[in-house]
C-alpha cells in the first residue's frame, strides 16, 4: 500500500453549511475489550469511517449525559507530526459523573481506573447539506478509542467544586492514534442513529 500523504481536496469554508462548534449532550461509552474488531467494517473508499461497531455477546453501550451550555467542554484532538514512523493524533474526552454513590464508584469510577474504552459523541456540525449524498450526515457521529483505547488521564472528586457538586470530573485520553478522526457512518444519519440504539441493549452476537 502506498504510504505517501497527499492532500486531496481544496481548503475552504463550507458556505452551504458553515461548521458549528460543540457537541450534543449525550455520548456513549463502551469497553474496548468487548469490541469485535474482526468484524469491524470500513466504509468503502474511506479510511476514516466505519459502518459498524460490532460488540461481543452480552456487551453494550452506556450513555453519558451532560448538562450546561458546553457539554463535554475540553473535548479536543491534538496532532503530533514528530513520530519517527509518521504523525499521530491524541484525543482527550472529559466528562462529569454527577454522583458519588457506592454503586457509581463500583460500576463506573473503579472500572475507569484500569479499563480501556471507546466513546461515540455527536457533533453539532453534521454536514447535512452535502451535495454528495454519501457525505450527508457523515460528520455527525465521531469515535475515539477505536485504535489505542481511551484510558484514564485524570480524575478527581472535589467536594466544593461548583462544576461537579461533589461528583467526579473525569478525562479519558487516546494517545498516538494513526488517524486524525474516526466517524461512525452506517449509510445515513437515520441508519447510524438506529445502529446506536440497538447497541444500548446487550448484544446477542455469537
Amino acid at each position: 500500500m502506498n504510504c505517501d500523504s497527499f492532500i486531496k481536496a481544496k481548503i475552504e469554508k463550507n458556505c452551504a453549511e458553515p461548521i458549528a462548534r460543540g457537541v450534543e449532550r449525550t455520548a456513549w461509552i463502551g469497553n474496548r475489550a468487548q469490541l469485535d474488531i474482526a468484524n469491524l467494517e470500513f466504509v468503502e473508499g474511506s479510511t476514516n469511517q466505519v459502518l459498524n461497531l460490532p460488540l461481543i455477546k452480552g456487551a453494550q453501550l452506556y450513555p453519558i449525559v451532560q448538562y450546561g451550555t458546553k457539554p463535554f467542554e475540553g473535548l479536543k484532538t491534538d496532532l503530533d507530526g514528530s513520530g519517527k514512523l509518521g504523525g499521530t493524533a491524541s484525543t482527550e474526552f472529559p466528562f462529569i459523573v454527577p454522583d458519588n454513590s457506592p454503586a457509581v464508584c463500583e460500576n463506573i469510577i473503579d472500572p475507569l481506573l484500569d479499563g480501556e474504552f471507546f466513546v461515540i459523541w455527536q457533533n453539532r456540525h453534521k454536514n447535512l447539506r452535502a451535495t454528495n449524498e454519501a457525505e450527508r450526515g457523515a460528520s455527525a457521529y465521531q469515535i475515539a478509542g477505536l485504535f489505542n483505547g481511551l484510558t484514564l488521564s485524570a480524575g478527581s472528586c472535589e467536594k466544593y467544586s461548583d462544576d461537579t457538586l461533589s461528583g467526579w470530573a473525569i478525562t479519558l485520553k487516546e494517545e498516538k492514534a494513526p488517524r486524525s478522526a474516526m466517524f461512525l457512518n452506517a449509510g445515513s444519519l437515520a441508519a447510524t442513529e438506529a445502529l446506536i440504539k440497538t447497541m444500548l441493549t446487550p448484544s446477542d452476537a455469537e
